[in-house]
């Protein structure tokens, strides 16, 4: 692969293929949060393209805006017009082909206060980590060429089974697993 086709694979799909993992380190609010986002396994490459861009899009759209709003600062009404109408169609468009993908994805947020002296955690940390890990470890191997696409899409499936199903679920603790069925986090 040439450089600039790793930077493109690297803009278009991600540091992960399985989803992505985000940090806000601890603000001014005292909080600080770890959130692993999961797309569900045999995810393609255009479906992942389709869900950065749209998890994106609020930060993008508004520099967008922003550009076009200054390109035609002379005629403020029609810059502005053209901002807002510019950022609502990428909602709308994007809203429209990530419909179906949506609520396929998998998140798991964990939120810790840093302001009482000791840090107040909420959500479930282990599997947090070991989700994480679970993904990470067979991810390198997999690029490494180590193990097969179809081992590590196993495994991203069992992690994916182990999250939390809806977004109300995400700061609470799971419901345990059926019985007779282990996936990679032992449980």
């Amino acid at each position: 692969m040439s450089v600039v086709s790793d930077v493109r694979s690297r803009v278009v799909d991600g540091p992960h293929v399985w989803g992505r993992y985000a940090v806000r380190p601890v603000d001014r609010t005292m909080w600080s949060t770890r959130t692993l986002v999961v797309y569900p396994p045999g995810t393609t490459r255009g479906e992942r393209a389709v869900l950065r861009a749209w998890s994106a899009w609020p930060a993008l759209g508004a520099l967008v805006a922003i550009g076009v709003m200054a390109a035609l600062a002379p005629h403020a009404a029609l810059g502005t017009g053209a901002a807002v109408g510019l950022y609502a169609a990428g909602f709308l468009v994007l809203g429209r082909a990530a419909r179906r993908l949506r609520p396929g994805v998998r998140t798991l947020t964990v939120t810790t206060f840093h302001g009482n002296g000791r840090p107040e955690v909420h959500g479930d940390v282990r599997l947090l980590g070991a989700s994480l890990d679970a993904l990470t470890v067979p991810e390198r191997a997999l690029r490494q060429g180590a193990i097969r696409p179809v081992d590590f899409e196993a495994i991203w499936a069992d992690v994916w089974n182990d999250l939390p199903r809806d977004r109300r679920a995400r700061f609470s603790r799971p419901t345990p697993p059926a019985a007779g069925r282990r996936g990679p986090l032992g449980r």
